[in-house]
Protein backbone atom coordinates (compact mmCIF):
# COMPACT_ATOMS: atom_id res chain seq x y z
CA UNK A 1 0.00 0.00 0.00
CA UNK A 2 1.40 3.39 -1.03
CA UNK A 3 2.30 5.82 1.73
CA UNK A 4 0.22 9.03 1.53
CA UNK A 5 2.22 12.10 0.57
CA UNK A 6 3.06 14.40 3.46
CA UNK A 7 1.65 17.95 3.24
CA UNK A 8 5.18 19.30 2.81
CA UNK A 9 5.76 17.14 -0.28
CA UNK A 10 2.61 18.40 -2.04
CA UNK A 11 3.44 21.29 -4.41
CA UNK A 12 2.42 24.72 -3.20
CA UNK A 13 0.13 25.32 -6.20
CA UNK A 14 -1.73 22.05 -5.48
CA UNK A 15 -2.22 22.97 -1.84
CA UNK A 16 -3.51 26.38 -2.89
CA UNK A 17 -5.86 24.85 -5.47
CA UNK A 18 -7.32 22.39 -2.97
CA UNK A 19 -7.72 25.15 -0.43
CA UNK A 20 -9.60 27.27 -2.99
CA UNK A 21 -11.84 24.33 -3.89
CA UNK A 22 -12.64 23.74 -0.24
CA UNK A 23 -13.60 27.38 0.34
CA UNK A 24 -15.61 27.52 -2.93
CA UNK A 25 -17.52 24.22 -3.04
CA UNK A 26 -16.81 22.42 0.22
CA UNK A 27 -15.17 19.21 1.35
CA UNK A 28 -17.18 16.96 -0.99
CA UNK A 29 -15.25 18.03 -4.09
CA UNK A 30 -11.56 17.28 -4.65
CA UNK A 31 -8.99 16.90 -7.42
CA UNK A 32 -5.91 14.74 -7.95
CA UNK A 33 -3.53 13.97 -10.84
CA UNK A 34 -4.33 11.12 -13.22
CA UNK A 35 -1.91 10.39 -16.08
CA UNK A 36 -1.00 14.04 -16.49
CA UNK A 37 -4.60 15.27 -16.30
CA UNK A 38 -6.78 16.58 -13.45
CA UNK A 39 -9.23 14.05 -12.03
CA UNK A 40 -12.31 15.41 -10.24
CA UNK A 41 -13.92 13.49 -7.37
CA UNK A 42 -17.34 14.17 -5.82
CA UNK A 43 -18.77 12.61 -2.64
CA UNK A 44 -22.52 12.82 -1.98
CA UNK A 45 -24.63 12.70 1.18
CA UNK A 46 -25.90 9.19 0.43
CA UNK A 47 -22.35 7.88 0.45
CA UNK A 48 -22.06 7.51 -3.33
CA UNK A 49 -19.04 8.82 -5.21
CA UNK A 50 -18.47 10.04 -8.74
CA UNK A 51 -15.36 11.01 -10.67
CA UNK A 52 -14.28 12.23 -14.07
CA UNK A 53 -10.91 12.88 -15.68
CA UNK A 54 -11.00 16.48 -16.90
CA UNK A 55 -9.37 17.39 -20.22
CA UNK A 56 -7.07 19.78 -18.35
CA UNK A 57 -3.30 19.25 -17.81
CA UNK A 58 -2.20 18.81 -14.19
CA UNK A 59 0.21 21.76 -14.23
CA UNK A 60 0.39 25.07 -12.27
CA UNK A 61 -0.75 27.07 -15.32
CA UNK A 62 -4.06 25.16 -15.27
CA UNK A 63 -4.98 26.13 -11.70
CA UNK A 64 -7.73 28.57 -12.69
CA UNK A 65 -9.10 26.20 -15.36
CA UNK A 66 -9.37 23.31 -12.88
CA UNK A 67 -10.98 25.57 -10.29
CA UNK A 68 -13.39 27.13 -12.79
CA UNK A 69 -14.52 23.78 -14.20
CA UNK A 70 -15.02 22.21 -10.78
CA UNK A 71 -17.03 25.17 -9.49
CA UNK A 72 -19.21 25.16 -12.62
CA UNK A 73 -19.98 21.43 -12.25
CA UNK A 74 -20.66 21.82 -8.52
CA UNK A 75 -23.01 24.75 -9.19
CA UNK A 76 -25.05 22.69 -11.64
CA UNK A 77 -25.24 19.76 -9.20
CA UNK A 78 -26.37 22.19 -6.48
CA UNK A 79 -29.28 23.28 -8.69
CA UNK A 80 -30.50 19.70 -9.10
CA UNK A 81 -28.55 18.34 -12.05
CA UNK A 82 -27.06 14.86 -11.77
CA UNK A 83 -23.28 14.60 -11.74
CA UNK A 84 -23.28 13.02 -15.20
CA UNK A 85 -25.50 15.73 -16.67
CA UNK A 86 -23.40 18.45 -15.06
CA UNK A 87 -20.10 17.06 -16.32
CA UNK A 88 -21.54 16.77 -19.84
CA UNK A 89 -22.52 20.44 -19.75
CA UNK A 90 -19.24 21.69 -18.32
CA UNK A 91 -16.01 20.29 -19.72
CA UNK A 92 -12.78 21.84 -20.89
CA UNK A 93 -12.00 24.60 -18.39
CA UNK A 94 -11.60 28.37 -18.60
CA UNK A 95 -13.54 30.31 -21.24
CA UNK A 96 -13.95 27.15 -23.29
CA UNK A 97 -15.62 25.19 -20.48
CA UNK A 98 -19.06 25.09 -22.08
CA UNK A 99 -19.74 22.61 -24.85
CA UNK A 100 -21.75 23.78 -27.81
CA UNK A 101 -25.30 22.50 -27.98
CA UNK A 102 -26.08 19.81 -30.52
CA UNK A 103 -27.43 21.35 -33.71
CA UNK A 104 -30.77 19.58 -33.51
CA UNK A 105 -31.46 20.93 -30.00
CA UNK A 106 -29.93 24.39 -30.35
CA UNK A 107 -32.34 27.25 -29.63
CA UNK A 108 -32.82 30.10 -32.07
CA UNK A 109 -30.48 32.18 -29.93
CA UNK A 110 -27.21 30.58 -28.87
CA UNK A 111 -26.86 32.02 -25.37
CA UNK A 112 -23.91 29.80 -24.53
CA UNK A 113 -21.89 31.07 -27.47
CA UNK A 114 -22.80 34.69 -26.67
CA UNK A 115 -21.64 34.21 -23.09
CA UNK A 116 -18.41 32.52 -24.12
CA UNK A 117 -17.61 35.23 -26.69
CA UNK A 118 -18.46 37.93 -24.14
CA UNK A 119 -15.94 36.42 -21.73
CA UNK A 120 -13.24 36.18 -24.36
CA UNK A 121 -13.82 39.84 -25.17
CA UNK A 122 -13.53 40.96 -21.53
CA UNK A 123 -10.45 38.89 -20.78
CA UNK A 124 -8.43 38.62 -23.98
CA UNK A 125 -9.49 41.48 -26.25
CA UNK A 126 -10.12 44.42 -23.94
CA UNK A 127 -8.35 43.20 -20.79
CA UNK A 128 -11.15 44.62 -18.62
CA UNK A 129 -10.80 41.72 -16.19
CA UNK A 130 -8.21 39.04 -15.50
CA UNK A 131 -8.67 35.41 -16.47
CA UNK A 132 -8.61 34.48 -12.78
CA UNK A 133 -11.46 36.91 -12.12
CA UNK A 134 -13.53 35.30 -14.86
CA UNK A 135 -12.75 31.84 -13.52
CA UNK A 136 -13.75 32.70 -9.96
CA UNK A 137 -16.40 35.45 -10.06
CA UNK A 138 -18.21 34.50 -13.27
CA UNK A 139 -18.35 30.71 -12.72
CA UNK A 140 -21.87 30.68 -11.18
CA UNK A 141 -23.21 32.64 -14.16
CA UNK A 142 -21.43 30.24 -16.52
CA UNK A 143 -23.16 27.31 -14.84
CA UNK A 144 -26.54 29.03 -14.72
CA UNK A 145 -26.60 30.03 -18.39
CA UNK A 146 -25.64 26.47 -19.34
CA UNK A 147 -28.55 25.15 -17.32
CA UNK A 148 -31.03 27.59 -18.85
CA UNK A 149 -29.81 27.03 -22.40
CA UNK A 150 -30.01 23.25 -22.06
CA UNK A 151 -33.16 22.97 -19.92
CA UNK A 152 -36.00 20.71 -20.97
CA UNK A 153 -38.36 23.65 -20.52
CA UNK A 154 -38.43 26.41 -23.12
CA UNK A 155 -35.23 28.43 -23.34
CA UNK A 156 -35.69 32.16 -22.56
CA UNK A 157 -36.41 34.11 -25.73
CA UNK A 158 -36.12 37.69 -24.42
CA UNK A 159 -33.83 39.60 -22.10
CA UNK A 160 -36.55 39.93 -19.46
CA UNK A 161 -37.25 36.19 -19.50
CA UNK A 162 -33.55 35.38 -19.16
CA UNK A 163 -32.99 37.79 -16.28
CA UNK A 164 -36.16 36.66 -14.50
CA UNK A 165 -35.09 33.00 -14.67
CA UNK A 166 -31.38 33.46 -14.07
CA UNK A 167 -31.53 34.65 -10.48
CA UNK A 168 -34.06 32.14 -9.13
CA UNK A 169 -31.54 29.75 -7.46
CA UNK A 170 -30.41 32.51 -5.08
CA UNK A 171 -32.32 34.51 -2.44
CA UNK A 172 -33.80 37.88 -3.52
CA UNK A 173 -31.36 40.71 -2.98
CA UNK A 174 -28.42 38.38 -2.31
CA UNK A 175 -24.99 39.35 -3.56
CA UNK A 176 -24.77 36.26 -5.77
CA UNK A 177 -28.11 36.95 -7.48
CA UNK A 178 -27.08 40.56 -7.99
CA UNK A 179 -23.79 39.55 -9.61
CA UNK A 180 -25.42 36.99 -11.92
CA UNK A 181 -28.09 39.47 -13.07
CA UNK A 182 -25.58 42.28 -13.59
CA UNK A 183 -23.16 40.03 -15.47
CA UNK A 184 -25.88 38.73 -17.79
CA UNK A 185 -27.21 42.24 -18.39
CA UNK A 186 -23.70 43.38 -19.33
CA UNK A 187 -23.41 40.44 -21.72
CA UNK A 188 -26.75 41.28 -23.32
CA UNK A 189 -25.85 44.94 -23.82
CA UNK A 190 -22.55 43.91 -25.41
CA UNK A 191 -24.15 41.26 -27.63
CA UNK A 192 -26.79 43.73 -28.89
CA UNK A 193 -24.10 46.32 -29.63
CA UNK A 194 -22.12 43.67 -31.53
CA UNK A 195 -25.26 42.62 -33.48
CA UNK A 196 -25.09 39.11 -32.02
CA UNK A 197 -28.60 39.52 -30.56
CA UNK A 198 -31.63 41.45 -31.81
CA UNK A 199 -32.10 44.74 -30.03
CA UNK A 200 -35.91 44.55 -29.78
CA UNK A 201 -35.91 41.27 -27.86
CA UNK A 202 -32.58 41.26 -26.04
CA UNK A 203 -31.85 44.80 -24.83
CA UNK A 204 -31.92 44.52 -21.01
CA UNK A 205 -33.83 47.06 -18.91
CA UNK A 206 -31.80 49.94 -17.53
CA UNK A 207 -33.06 49.24 -14.01
CA UNK A 208 -32.40 45.69 -12.77
CA UNK A 209 -33.88 46.06 -9.29
CA UNK A 210 -36.98 43.98 -10.06
CA UNK A 211 -34.84 41.02 -11.16
CA UNK A 212 -32.38 41.28 -8.27
CA UNK A 213 -35.08 41.67 -5.62
CA UNK A 214 -34.64 42.87 -2.05
CA UNK A 215 -33.27 41.15 1.00
CA UNK A 216 -35.85 40.19 3.58
CA UNK A 217 -33.51 41.31 6.34
CA UNK A 218 -30.44 43.45 6.11
CA UNK A 219 -27.12 41.66 6.37
CA UNK A 220 -23.88 43.35 7.29
CA UNK A 221 -20.66 43.01 5.38
CA UNK A 222 -17.21 42.83 6.90
CA UNK A 223 -16.81 45.49 9.57
CA UNK A 224 -13.80 47.64 10.54
CA UNK A 225 -11.35 46.96 13.32
CA UNK A 226 -10.89 49.63 15.95
CA UNK A 227 -7.38 50.79 16.82
CA UNK A 228 -7.56 48.93 20.12
CA UNK A 229 -8.51 45.69 18.39
CA UNK A 230 -5.66 46.03 15.89
CA UNK A 231 -3.08 46.64 18.62
CA UNK A 232 -4.44 43.81 20.74
CA UNK A 233 -4.29 41.37 17.84
CA UNK A 234 -0.75 42.38 16.91
CA UNK A 235 0.37 41.93 20.49
CA UNK A 236 -1.16 38.45 20.68
CA UNK A 237 0.56 37.07 17.57
CA UNK A 238 3.53 34.77 18.23
CA UNK A 239 7.08 36.03 17.89
CA UNK A 240 8.34 33.17 15.75
CA UNK A 241 9.43 33.69 12.13
CA UNK A 242 5.92 33.31 10.67
CA UNK A 243 4.41 35.53 13.35
CA UNK A 244 6.89 38.32 12.63
CA UNK A 245 6.18 38.18 8.89
CA UNK A 246 2.40 38.22 9.32
CA UNK A 247 2.61 40.96 11.97
CA UNK A 248 4.50 43.11 9.44
CA UNK A 249 1.88 42.38 6.74
CA UNK A 250 -0.99 43.30 9.07
CA UNK A 251 0.76 46.47 10.20
CA UNK A 252 1.10 47.54 6.55
CA UNK A 253 -2.58 46.83 5.82
CA UNK A 254 -3.73 48.68 8.92
CA UNK A 255 -1.47 51.71 8.62
CA UNK A 256 -1.96 52.31 4.89
CA UNK A 257 -5.45 50.87 4.31
CA UNK A 258 -4.17 48.21 1.92
CA UNK A 259 -6.02 45.43 0.21
CA UNK A 260 -4.10 42.25 1.13
CA UNK A 261 -3.14 41.72 -2.52
CA UNK A 262 -1.46 45.15 -2.55
CA UNK A 263 1.26 43.83 -0.24
CA UNK A 264 2.87 42.50 -3.42
CA UNK A 265 3.04 45.93 -5.08
CA UNK A 266 4.76 48.26 -2.59
CA UNK A 267 7.54 50.58 -3.78
CA UNK A 268 9.56 52.98 -1.63
CA UNK A 269 10.48 55.93 -3.85
CA UNK A 270 12.59 57.79 -1.33
CA UNK A 271 11.58 61.44 -0.97
CA UNK A 272 8.55 60.76 -3.21
CA UNK A 273 7.15 58.50 -0.49
CA UNK A 274 5.81 54.97 -0.35
CA UNK A 275 3.69 53.91 -3.35
CA UNK A 276 1.37 51.09 -4.28
CA UNK A 277 1.57 50.15 -7.97
CA UNK A 278 -1.36 47.70 -7.89
CA UNK A 279 -4.05 48.46 -10.47
CA UNK A 280 -7.43 46.90 -9.75
CA UNK A 281 -9.30 46.12 -12.97
CA UNK A 282 -13.07 45.80 -13.02
CA UNK A 283 -15.95 46.45 -15.39
CA UNK A 284 -15.94 50.06 -14.18
CA UNK A 285 -12.32 50.78 -15.12
CA UNK A 286 -8.80 50.50 -13.73
CA UNK A 287 -7.45 52.15 -10.59
CA UNK A 288 -4.21 54.12 -10.73
CA UNK A 289 -0.99 53.67 -8.71
CA UNK A 290 -1.17 55.81 -5.58
CA UNK A 291 1.05 57.28 -2.92
CA UNK A 292 0.38 55.81 0.51
CA UNK A 293 -0.17 57.92 3.62
CA UNK A 294 -0.23 56.30 7.03
CA UNK A 295 -3.13 56.86 9.38
CA UNK A 296 -1.88 57.15 12.04
CA UNK A 297 1.45 58.67 10.91
CA UNK A 298 3.06 57.51 14.15
CA UNK A 299 2.34 53.88 13.23
CA UNK A 300 4.60 54.27 10.23
CA UNK A 301 7.47 55.45 12.43
CA UNK A 302 6.83 53.37 15.56
CA UNK A 303 6.57 50.18 13.50
CA UNK A 304 9.50 51.22 11.21
CA UNK A 305 7.45 50.21 8.19
CA UNK A 306 9.44 51.98 5.49
CA UNK A 307 12.72 50.95 7.09
CA UNK A 308 11.60 47.32 7.10
CA UNK A 309 10.62 47.54 3.44
CA UNK A 310 13.96 49.08 2.52
CA UNK A 311 15.69 46.32 4.44
CA UNK A 312 13.66 43.81 2.40
CA UNK A 313 11.99 42.39 5.49
CA UNK A 314 10.36 39.19 4.35
CA UNK A 315 6.61 39.22 3.92
CA UNK A 316 4.64 36.00 4.44
CA UNK A 317 3.84 33.68 1.50
CA UNK A 318 1.04 35.22 -0.56
CA UNK A 319 0.84 32.80 -3.51
CA UNK A 320 -2.52 31.14 -2.70
CA UNK A 321 -4.70 30.86 -5.85
CA UNK A 322 -7.56 32.22 -3.75
CA UNK A 323 -5.47 35.32 -3.07
CA UNK A 324 -3.42 36.91 -0.27
CA UNK A 325 -6.56 37.71 1.75
CA UNK A 326 -7.32 34.00 1.96
CA UNK A 327 -3.72 33.25 2.97
CA UNK A 328 -3.98 35.85 5.75
CA UNK A 329 -7.32 34.48 6.93
CA UNK A 330 -5.97 30.94 7.14
CA UNK A 331 -2.97 32.05 9.18
CA UNK A 332 -5.10 34.07 11.60
CA UNK A 333 -7.54 31.18 12.04
CA UNK A 334 -4.79 29.33 13.91
CA UNK A 335 -4.83 31.88 16.73
CA UNK A 336 -7.20 32.26 19.64
CA UNK A 337 -7.37 36.06 19.48
CA UNK A 338 -8.72 35.93 15.90
CA UNK A 339 -11.20 33.18 16.68
CA UNK A 340 -12.54 35.16 19.63
CA UNK A 341 -12.91 38.33 17.54
CA UNK A 342 -14.65 36.64 14.61
CA UNK A 343 -17.01 34.65 16.84
CA UNK A 344 -18.75 37.88 17.84
CA UNK A 345 -18.63 39.99 14.66
CA UNK A 346 -17.97 39.50 10.95
CA UNK A 347 -14.32 40.47 10.73
CA UNK A 348 -12.17 39.53 7.72
CA UNK A 349 -8.63 40.44 6.56
CA UNK A 350 -10.26 43.44 4.86
CA UNK A 351 -11.30 44.74 8.29
CA UNK A 352 -7.80 46.26 8.67
CA UNK A 353 -8.44 48.27 5.47
CA UNK A 354 -11.95 49.15 6.62
CA UNK A 355 -10.50 50.42 9.89
CA UNK A 356 -8.38 52.86 7.88
CA UNK A 357 -11.51 54.27 6.24
CA UNK A 358 -13.29 54.70 9.56
CA UNK A 359 -10.20 56.32 11.09
CA UNK A 360 -9.90 58.73 8.14
CA UNK A 361 -13.45 60.00 8.63
CA UNK A 362 -13.97 59.89 12.38
CA UNK A 363 -10.50 60.81 13.67
CA UNK A 364 -9.12 62.96 10.84
CA UNK A 365 -12.33 64.43 9.38
CA UNK A 366 -11.32 63.59 5.80
CA UNK A 367 -13.95 63.82 3.07
CA UNK A 368 -15.13 60.74 1.13
CA UNK A 369 -13.36 62.08 -1.98
CA UNK A 370 -9.98 62.40 -0.23
CA UNK A 371 -10.32 59.09 1.60
CA UNK A 372 -11.33 57.28 -1.61
CA UNK A 373 -8.21 58.63 -3.33
CA UNK A 374 -6.03 57.48 -0.41
CA UNK A 375 -7.54 53.99 -0.61
CA UNK A 376 -7.41 53.62 -4.38
CA UNK A 377 -11.05 53.42 -5.41
CA UNK A 378 -13.85 55.67 -6.69
CA UNK A 379 -16.02 57.90 -4.53
CA UNK A 380 -19.11 55.86 -5.45
CA UNK A 381 -17.41 52.63 -4.37
CA UNK A 382 -16.27 54.28 -1.16
CA UNK A 383 -19.74 55.58 -0.33
CA UNK A 384 -21.35 52.24 -1.15
CA UNK A 385 -19.06 50.22 1.11
CA UNK A 386 -18.32 52.62 3.96
CA UNK A 387 -21.47 54.74 4.23
CA UNK A 388 -23.11 52.08 6.43
CA UNK A 389 -20.75 52.92 9.30
CA UNK A 390 -21.80 56.55 9.56
CA UNK A 391 -23.85 56.50 12.76
CA UNK A 392 -25.53 59.41 14.59
CA UNK A 393 -22.45 60.00 16.74
CA UNK A 394 -20.23 60.31 13.68
CA UNK A 395 -22.70 62.67 11.99
CA UNK A 396 -22.92 64.88 15.11
CA UNK A 397 -19.13 64.96 15.38
CA UNK A 398 -18.75 65.93 11.71
CA UNK A 399 -21.35 68.69 12.03
CA UNK A 400 -19.62 70.06 15.11
CA UNK A 401 -16.30 70.13 13.24
CA UNK A 402 -18.03 71.87 10.34
CA UNK A 403 -19.47 74.55 12.59
CA UNK A 404 -16.06 75.16 14.17
CA UNK A 405 -14.54 75.51 10.69
CA UNK A 406 -17.25 77.99 9.69
CA UNK A 407 -16.57 80.07 12.78
CA UNK A 408 -12.83 80.10 12.04
CA UNK A 409 -13.26 81.47 8.54
CA UNK A 410 -15.90 83.94 9.68
CA UNK A 411 -18.69 83.11 7.24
Amino acid sequence: MATPASPESVPLWVRGLRSSLFSSVGRAWSVSPMRGKAKLFARFDDGSRKSVVLPIPWVPASTSDILNTTVAIAQLVATGKSFDDAKNLVLGGGLGSLKALPAESSPDVDLINCWKTFGENKVHRTGQIKATTWAKDYAPTTARIAELACAEAKTPSTAKQLLAEAGLPWPPGSRRRQMVIQQLAAMLRWAVAESLLEEAAWSPPQVLRLFIGEKRSATQGAIPFSDAQILSLLEALPHDSAGKRWRFAIQLCAAYGLRPIELRYLQDRGTAGLWCSYQKRSGGGTTKPRRLRALHPEWETEWSLREQLKATTTLPPLESPAGPADAMRKYLLRHKVWIELTSEERYTPYSFRHGYALRAHQMYGLSPRVTAALMGHSVSTHTQHYGQWTDDEAIDSALEAGLQYRNRIGV
